[in-house]
């Protein structure tokens, strides 16, 4: 679709300033600009720029300098005077947000083809000079890690919503729609056929197509784009449901079989066009039937029939209702202040344990067992939040690798309940966050400390309170963990801090390249992101704010460069004066 769009569709080259000084003189008012906050660190189409210096920086990690650019473009946008929206994933939910799809029905695991490809790229730093394998790698698949550092930067710069109760996509084009937004920046096609009586007055504004020096953007118009493909409305919302949702599905192959099309990526999206214009002309019940015939074949046609109409009305703009409007008790209004995760073991909804350079065979060959790590961490937390429902029978499932062999698949996870902790109920825990705490209630502390599975020294945790330090409180639980688990030693964990203290209080000026890449440090670096990410998923369970946990600084390559210096060298007078920075952040 991004092929056939950015070649077949009109769409032309805009100055965002113009844009917006245009609006403001039109309408008196500044423009909401929406920003899919999924794929903003893809911005000007990172990923796949051709620059071996650049993916050679991603193979060490974050970058501080390319989470500086990002944060000068959002700063030109509010200086230009736009109100900036920020939409991200909340709670797993199709694109119907009424059906969910049988075997047949569902993608290849995104997840699963990343770990491949991942693990090929590890498989060749091992043969071949990391300026080698960064100049034949299409890209560098890092654009998780980047995360927390990207929502810091919404935060800061705009409104963060979450699409708790619809597709991350239907959120943003019914926010767009009703509050009447002047764009949206995302890299995501589909959101061009929405539909609904009116067709959406917003434009696509492409992520990839931007540059962000001179501040100039590729546009399209979704009333544009529908009139050049000679559809409508209804044409233009089976055609988002065949193309957005059924596409890449072992459905959606045998439907290319049944109505002889090539799965081409030059031809796929014009054809599949014609046979909508062709099928679809009135779009009567007839017409939905012979779709669905089509799609599913004889024998399945009728029972699919249903979720099939459903899907395409996903696309329907009016049937869309805003996440802010639904579920809105107490506790889930609670827990939509932190992520998504504790929000979706409350209610029950699947999620993934995701990972990026996590290297399973590594681990294994040094005794780690890293499905028994998350797993047993995703079942306390279940016990923390799921106690007060007071039904031991209930069960919460996660997407997760077993091992390195095995592909994603879903787990039954089963709670482990706190035994010897008296627990308030969740309304009152997470009704402490945000208050200025002078000492963390031992009971915060002790839920803590049962999530994580180890014991915290009391008297060097209240550093972090009577401080103004608490920032590095996530990174310094997050390393005593490793440590405790025997993923890294004493003397690694006080380089990780060394390495981020110097982030934290140095410039974002460019770091230079390591002359090579320290394979211990790679794995060491992407694990420390992983497991970063589930210190930030107790402290939400143990009620602890978000005052205590901040965004990464540990750019990759003052890692790499930190790490080969003190692991070669050993304790020297410079190494032992830089540990002395760091004394008091110790926890391991």
């Amino acid at each position: 679709m991004t092929f056939h769009m950015g070649r077949s569709c009109p769409s032309e080259t805009v100055s965002i300033k113009e844009q917006i000084t245009q609006y403001q003189r039109k309408h008196n008012k500044n423009p909401i600009i929406i920003i899919d906050l999924m794929y903003f660190d893809q911005l000007g189409g990172y990923l796949h720029r051709n620059n071996t210096a650049g993916k050679m920086r991603d193979l060490c990690g974050i970058s501080r300098l390319r989470i500086k650019e990002l944060e000068e473009f959002v700063a030109k946008l509010k200086k230009f005077g736009a109100e900036l929206i920020f939409i991200t994933n909340g709670a797993y939910m199709d694109i119907s947000g009424q059906t969910v799809p049988d075997e047949d029905d569902s993608k290849n695991s995104s997840k699963d083809w990343r770990y491949v490809l991942q693990m090929n790229i590890i498989d060749r730093l091992g043969l071949a000079h990391y300026s080698h394998v960064a100049s034949d790698a299409k890209f560098i698949p890092i654009e998780r890690v980047w995360t927390e550092s990207i929502c810091k930067i919404a935060r800061k710069s705009g409104k963060v919503l979450w699409a708790w109760d619809n597709s991350r996509h239907q959120e943003i084009a019914k926010y767009a729609c009703v509050h009447q937004a002047m764009a949206i920046i995302s890299k995501n096609f589909v959101l061009l056929l929405y539909s609904g009586i009116e067709f959406p007055k917003y434009k696509l504004w492409s992520m990839a197509d931007c540059s962000t020096t001179n501040m100039e953007i590729a546009e399209f118009d979704p009333l544009v784009v529908r009139r050049t493909l000679r559809l409508s409305s209804k044409q233009t919302r089976v055609l988002a449901a065949l193309y957005g949702w059924y596409n890449e599905s072992p459905t959606f192959y045998d439907f290319l079989e049944r109505i002889k099309v090539l799965n081409c990526p030059q031809t796929l999206f014009r054809d599949i066009t014609a046979y909508v214009k062709k099928t679809a002309a009135n779009l009567q019940e007839m017409d939905y039937l012979k779709i669905a015939r089509d799609l599913f074949g004889e024998q399945k046609y009728i029972d699919k029939f249903a979720d099939f109409k459903a899907v395409c009305n996903g696309y329907n703009i009016d049937s869309i209702v805003l996440s802010s409007e639904q579920n809105n008790d107490s506790v889930s209004v609670q827990l939509k202040r932190q992520d998504s995760f504790n929000y979706d073991i409350y209610h029950g909804i699947a999620f993934t344990c995701s990972i990026t350079f996590v290297d399973y065979r590594y681990w294994q060959d040094h005794g780690i067992d890293l499905y028994e790590i998350f797993v047993s961490f995703y079942e306390r937390v279940c016990g923390v939040v799921l106690q007060h429902k007071k039904d031991r029978s209930l069960v919460r499932h996660v997407n997760v690798k077993r091992n390195h062999m095995e592909p994603y698949q879903t787990v039954e996870l089963k709670p482990e309940y706190p035994t010897d902790l008296i627990i308030p109920s969740l309304d009152y825990m997470f009704s402490l966050a945000g208050q200025a705490l002078i000492v963390i209630p031992d009971f915060n502390v002790c839920l803590l400390e049962f999530v994580i599975g180890m014991q915290l020294d009391r008297i060097a945790l209240g550093f972090f309170i009577r401080t103004d330090q608490r920032s590095y409180f996530q990174d310094s639980v997050t390393l005593a963990f490793m440590v405790s688990l025997h993923m890294i030693d004493r003397i690694e964990a006080d380089i990780f801090l060394i390495a981020i203290h110097k982030c934290r209080c140095d410039s974002e000026d460019e770091v230079p390249l390591p002359e090579n890449l320290h394979l211990r440090a790679l794995h060491l670096y992407f694990t420390y992101v992983k497991m970063r990410t589930l210190i930030k998923h107790s402290f939400y369970c143990a009620g602890l704010d978000d005052s205590f946990m901040d965004e990464s600084y540990l750019d990759g390559a003052v890692f790499q460069n930190m790490f080969q210096k003190y692991s070669v060298e050993g304790s020297t007078a410079e190494f032992n004066k830089d540990v002395s920075k760091i004394t008091r952040y110790r926890l391991h």
